[in-house]
């Protein structure tokens, strides 16, 4: 009975702990519940401007940044944004079959399609919105191709690829103009890229369909499948991008065809629904293939102090600083790096850490270091450059090409060539009519035989064809500006990293070196061009005389053939044959006949046969209505020229009329 009352009792505790515990924790509740239903006022702490602009700080990834800014890479407007767009995709197609070392052969179709892209302005007549056509851009090559697990991240990541980090030719550097066009077909058209490509190992195409991520800086892959590709390898890039079709475009197209006689391209517009296609071919000058480029190191005559201190710095795998300049610099043999280092004050077996830029870097200088090799450049060529203007100018009077010396810049080598072509219709037709008669030259820049089309009196290559003193080479030039004659100047650059203004690859920035190859290399075309504008003008001279004899020469061959009886024809022949001698050999004086002389003296007949050549291929249709009769051979042997007696010295002695004529 006791316990049965113990265990009540404990019972009873129990439950009312229990109830004090569950009353407990909802009054909490409640406390809690009014807390927050009524919270105390509290005083915030005003922030400073620069705790303000902390906080707004965040990082930006290059998709987002070039989004923002795609003017800088030439996407400002719809008309460089068309031509950029056909640019970069090109560019692409030429290094890829220059890797694999075959002819390229490129197709490019620009088709004009039903959707617009409107942009508001208040300057236009119509109103303030102005429209533009979105075109389908597809670019097809033959070039190696893209293997299947790289071309979402090849094609949708930007400042992805293998260019940047190699110091190697070629025509992208940056890595930024595929992408950029990607971007901006997407802010224009709305429409994904299409990407189609094939390696010479696949069995058949994959097409891939992607956009980029621009937040994020990845590829978003729609879709991606097997398809069939018509080519046994290459690439085909399809965009959808808002443009303004102008002469720009086609311009573009030859200038490029130009800077690459070896290749093949196709170029066919549609920039109407109503419009038929306009095609065009630009067939190969040659089928010789540039050589390949390589890759290089740095040269040490041009590096920048700031340049060599992170080097040296970063160096993890050289011992010595000997070790150090041989491994990393061209040119630089072991017994050359020795010297160097000896004449800095630097222990050649000492860490590169210990070396001193600036004493090493004069102390290269003064050393006679070798200049970059040459053939780790890819240059267009003289002859093929040669090829290409005859293809593009093929009526032009005169054609030339001049390539300097590799030489560098920042330890970066680079090649200057420069081409001309002077006079013809189909240089005047390039070249700007100031009035009548009256041409301005066109100026073509190539940057790693790429046209540079845009911004040209920002860039160096320009700015020294009007630096030039062309008056001194017989072309007429106004003060700091183009020549005024029908003159085609072709100026190229190739180089291991091509020193772009801005990362649009527009215009070239002013360097020393570069500067005076350019100079040196104009020059020695403007001595070409003076050459052959003498030579022509004195056939011009020689002409206009032959044209002034001509008018007496029939009356004086009457009145001689009165005075000697021998036939009017023969006479007026030997004229014609006599005019076109304008010195004579000087007699032999009776002090040296027993002399022998050094250097024998010209015949008449050579001198004969070279006048009458010289006439005969500078003869225009004007002067070939005059009629001109030959010379027969049984009159070839005439001693002495009746213009050359009437302008030659009195002598003594005069010859009789039977004497002159035999």
């Amino acid at each position: 009975m006791a316990d049965t009352t113990i265990e009540l009792r404990e019972s009873k505790v129990k439950d009312e702990r229990a109830a004090g515990r569950l009353k407990h924790a909802k009054g909490r509740a409640s406390r809690k519940q009014k807390k927050r239903a009524s919270p105390k006022p509290t005083v915030k702490e005003l922030l400073t401007v620069a705790e303000s602009e902390a906080r707004k700080m965040r990082a930006v990834n290059p998709a987002q940044y070039y989004r923002q800014n795609l003017g800088q890479l030439g996407f400002g407007d719809p008309e460089h944004a068309l031509v950029q767009t056909i640019k970069e995709l090109m560019d692409n197609s030429l290094d890829a079959c220059e890797a694999m070392g075959i002819l390229p052969e490129i197709d490019v179709s620009l088709i004009a399609t039903e959707k617009r892209y409107e942009v508001v302005t208040n300057k236009t007549k119509e109103g303030s919105i102005r429209t533009f056509p979105i075109f389908k851009v597809m670019v097809e090559d033959n070039g190696c191709g893209v293997i299947r697990n790289k071309v979402a991240k090849c094609f949708g990541k930007v400042l992805y690829g293998s260019k940047f980090f190699s110091f190697k030719q070629s025509r992208g550097q940056q890595g930024l103009g595929v992408h950029a066009a990607i971007i901006y077909a997407q802010l224009t058209s709305l429409e994904p890229a299409i990407i189609t490509t094939k390696t010479s190992e696949d069995p058949q195409g994959y097409r891939v369909v992607l956009k980029i991520d621009t937040e994020s800086n990845g590829p978003v892959v729609e879709s991606n499948e097997e398809t069939s590709f018509n080519r046994p390898h290459g690439t085909r890039v399809e965009l959808m991008v808002a443009g303004d079709y102008t002469d720009k475009v086609e311009s573009f197209i030859r200038e490029l065809s130009l800077a690459n006689p070896h290749a093949e391209l196709k170029f066919k517009v549609i920039t109407s629904q109503d419009q038929e296609p306009h095609v065009l071919r630009f067939k190969r000058a040659n089928d010789t293939l540039p050589p390949q480029p390589k890759e290089i190191k740095p040269h040490l005559l041009s590096m920048e102090p700031g340049a060599l201190l992170e080097m040296k710095q970063n160096d993890t795998c050289c011992k010595a600083s000997r070790q150090f300049l041989v491994k990393h610099f061209v040119r630089l043999s072991d017994a050359k790096a020795v010297q160097i280092l000896k004449a800095a004050g630097t222990n050649p077996d000492a860490s590169p850490k210990q070396i001193s830029v600036e004493p090493m870097l004069k102390a290269a200088r003064e050393a006679d270091l070798m200049r970059p090799p040459l053939d780790v450049l890819s240059p267009i060529g003289e002859e093929a450059l040669r090829q290409s203007l005859k293809r593009m100018y093929p009526d032009a009077e005169y054609i030339g090409a001049v390539a300097r010396e590799p030489w560098s810049y920042r330890g970066v080598p680079f090649q200057v060539e420069i081409g001309v072509a002077f006079g013809g219709q189909t240089v005047i037709k390039d070249c700007d009519r100031v009035r009548e008669g009256v041409f301005k030259s066109r100026v073509i820049r190539l940057g790693n035989k790429c046209p540079l089309i845009y911004d040209s009196k920002d860039c160096l290559l320009y700015k020294v064809v009007k630096e030039i003193n062309w008056r001194n080479y017989k072309i007429s030039q106004d003060e700091g500006s183009l020549p005024f004659a029908p003159m085609v100047v072709i100026v190229s650059l190739t180089s291991t990293k091509v020193p772009y203004i801005v990362p649009g690859k527009f215009s070239v920035a002013y360097h020393e070196e570069i500067h005076e190859q350019l100079r040196l290399a104009l020059q020695t075309v403007g001595r070409l061009l003076y050459a052959f504008i003498s030579h022509r003008q004195r056939q011009e001279h020689e002409k206009h005389r032959q044209s002034i004899f001509q008018i007496y020469a029939k009356e004086v061959a009457k009145d001689l053939s009165m005075l000697t009886g021998s036939d009017e024809n023969i006479l007026f022949n030997k004229l014609l044959e006599a005019s076109k001698h304008r010195k004579i050999p000087k007699p032999i004086s009776p002090r040296s006949r027993g002399r022998k002389r050094s250097t024998p003296v010209p015949t008449m007949e050579a001198v004969d046969t070279t006048a009458a050549s010289t006439f005969e291929e500078s003869t225009t249709p004007e002067a070939k209505t005059v009629e001109i009769i030959t010379p027969t051979q049984a009159d070839q042997a005439m001693p002495v020229s009746l213009a050359v007696a009437v302008d030659a010295k009195p002598k003594k002695k005069q010859s009789t009329l039977e004497q002159f004529f035999g």
